[in-house]
């Protein structure tokens, strides 16, 4: 691993590899991820590679370990991502049970309102959602994470999920609530759904 104070022979060599193999590790992450994800997982490759700089063999086996590097890298991100997907379609059910039947649907409107409520929560009790539902550790996991009783981390964890149900609910519902066909109360339902979600 290589520590901040860098020797200026280490940076020159990073700043070579980094010249030489960055198209091409470019190409192979921008084929397999989302435009709005592909800079952060190419820079993370990177960073991976300048930490662990001393393990980088020289050239040609440099490419093949970025390759290696860099399939890695994706992966956890696609993990990741499938972790907030479900996240995401667990809580939209909870608040779909405990909504008024107003057919909670699975937009991409719905998933801001979830991320919104999540944002809201105090950091403890977002943590605890994250554990079991991102990172899918049992509650007895997640209390030895936290370092709580297993007790105290379900109270955590039952708080942040009644509250995050709860927000999106009313954010969901709130249109059925706005009386009133014409354009004042288009403007006062839009407004209300904005209050829910920011």
């Amino acid at each position: 691993m290589i520590g901040p104070q860098a020797s200026a022979g280490t940076s020159a060599r990073f700043e070579a590899l980094y010249r030489d193999r960055y198209q091409e590790i470019a190409a192979y992450v921008r084929r397999r991820v989302a435009d709005d994800a592909a800079d952060d997982v190419i820079a993370n490759v990177f960073t991976v590679a300048w930490r662990r700089f001393g393990d980088v063999p020289g050239p040609p086996e440099d490419r093949p370990w970025l390759f290696a590097v860099a399939r890695n890298t994706i992966s956890d991100h696609n993990r990741a991502q499938r972790r907030r997907f479900r996240l995401g379609t667990r809580l939209k059910a909870d608040a779909a049970l405990s909504a008024r039947p107003v057919g909670l649907s699975a937009s991409g409107h719905d998933h801001e309102l979830i991320l919104a409520a999540m944002a809201a929560l105090r950091p403890a009790e977002r943590e605890a959602l994250q554990l079991v539902h991102w990172e899918e550790l049992s509650h007895a996991e997640a209390a030895a994470v936290v370092g709580c009783t297993v007790n105290a981390f379900e109270l955590r964890y039952r708080r942040a999920r009644h509250a995050v149900r709860a927000a999106v609910a009313s954010a969901t519902a709130a249109p059925s609530r706005v009386a009133g066909p014409g354009p004042v109360s288009s403007i006062q339902n839009s407004a209300a759904i904005g209050r829910h979600a920011s």
